[in-house]
């Protein structure tokens, strides 16, 4: 057995760490949140029945997920306890789109792609905190 020269120990031990890094790397940012609203309407109002299991799935406040929906839809509603009204029509595609952007915008990570994060209020500011990576990033306050 040779033993190697400080240079290609350490080039070894990288190669090692790297292998290491990618296998774990790999399985990190896979996780994915199925939204699937439940949606009951009328020809004056949506209702969204399963509103408070959707914010949960994605760890979120349900008032802060709904001020978003009537923001980005310009319709006034109210969160009555599990469900939430809007007033005036909102298709299944429409509310799909905006859950997405949701999750784009205030739940998964820019920098690690992960899910376990929280938004911190600072001062004026509002920031997507990840568990995983340790990444703040500023979020839009709603």
């Amino acid at each position: 057995m040779t033993e190697l020269s400080g240079r290609e120990a350490y080039v070894a031990l990288l190669d090692r760490l790297y292998s290491q890094l990618k296998g774990r790397a790999a399985g990190g940012g896979e996780r994915e949140i199925a939204l699937r609203p439940t949606l009951l309407q009328d020809h004056r109002r949506t209702v969204i029945t399963n509103f408070k299991q959707l914010a949960d799935a994605l760890g979120r406040d349900p008032e802060h997920l709904a001020r978003f929906i009537f923001k980005e839809t310009g319709k006034p509603g109210t969160l009555e306890g599990e469900r939430l009204v809007i007033n005036g029509k909102i298709g299944e595609q429409e509310l799909g789109k905006l859950l997405q952007l949701y999750y784009k915008e205030f739940v998964k990570c820019p920098v690690c792609g992960g899910i376990d994060t929280q938004i911190v209020a600072e001062k004026r500011f509002r920031f997507l905190v990840c568990e995983a990576c340790g990444a703040r990033t500023p979020v839009r306050k709603i």
